[in-house]
């Protein structure tokens, strides 16, 4: 029995080591790819890290920036920074100036010389089944012929794929819900998602709640014209953000930039004389009609 369970292991273990064999992790691959630049292209280049496509933009965001500075790093080429100004002129000029659809290898190379340099890096990550593609190509510019051309086997599996993909995955219901009931602890379920607008504007509705209530506690007498409001005002504040607590990760998670404008709502109380009042003598003191204004801005 023992022989046999450790012959499944072992079968497991071979099928796992062959599925993953000959891949890498994404750093790697990055680190293989750069090495494949500089031994294909001549000392002094002047060279773009344009683009890179993939569905997750966070990640492909990640690729050029690591290719950037490992090229950089070598002291080999002189590598234009694609956020420089003269960049984004040259790019919006060349877009200006295109037809709608598929840009051409000719297309990026003409662009390459509009920027002032001899080469451009595109790149792409394909989805193979069990694994990544990683390719890599350096377009020439007065031959508009590809001068490297590399491809680099990924894991699926790898950490900086899996991290990237957790950051743009859609929320379940059940996680959302969760972050609602943890908003009733000053807005913790929306920090932990990384909500800071939210778990502001959360925080501030208990500060203003717990505020009220203390106001009704400690400054007012029983006797008080205004006894009672900052406490209907209160929990009716605290009812508004326990709700709204509830709805903001679904907001959130749907549209951050809808979630951005509530974020600019900006609530405010305080404490008025009611100036329409006709002031009464009662037992020789004046009493006077007092109560809390409530206004609010949206700014866009």
């Amino acid at each position: 029995m023992k022989k046999k369970l450790a012959a499944i292991v072992l079968f497991f273990i071979a099928l796992s080591v062959h599925g993953q064999r000959g891949s890498a992790s994404l750093d790697e691959i990055i680190a293989g790819s750069a090495l494949q630049i500089q031994d294909g292209l001549e000392k002094g280049s002047t060279i773009i890290v344009y683009q890179f496509q993939f569905s997750n933009e966070k990640l492909s965001d990640y690729i050029l920036k690591e290719l950037f500075d490992k090229l950089v790093n070598s002291n080999k080429f002189i590598v234009l920074d694609r956020s420089s100004q003269e960049v984004i002129n040259a790019e919006l000029d060349f877009q200006f100036n295109q037809s709608a659809g598929m840009v051409s290898d000719n297309s990026l190379a003409s662009l390459t010389e509009r920027i002032g340099a001899q080469a451009i890096i595109t790149g792409s990550l394909d989805d193979a089944g069990d694994e990544y593609r990683f390719r890599i190509k350096v377009i020439g510019t007065e031959t508009t012929a590809a001068l490297v051309s590399y491809v680099g086997r990924v894991n699926k599996n790898d950490r900086r794929i899996t991290v990237f993909s957790n950051i743009n995955r859609e929320k379940s219901a059940g996680e959302k819900i969760g972050a609602g009931a943890l908003n009733i602890l000053l807005g913790l379920g929306s920090y932990l998602e990384g909500d800071i607008g939210g778990g502001i504007t959360l925080t501030a509705g208990c500060a203003i709640a717990a505020g009220l209530f203390v106001v009704e506690a400690t400054a007012l007498d029983w006797d008080s014209p205004a006894a009672g409001v900052p406490a209907v005002i209160g929990v009716t504040a605290a009812g508004f953000t326990i709700v709204y607590g509830f709805i903001r990760p679904f907001i959130y998670n749907r549209s951050k930039k809808i979630a951005a404008v509530t974020d600019n709502v900006r609530p405010r109380i305080v404490l008025i004389s009611d100036n329409t009042a006709v002031n009464s003598t009662v037992n020789g003191a004046v009493n006077s009609s007092i109560g809390f204004q409530i206004t609010h801005t949206v700014r866009f």
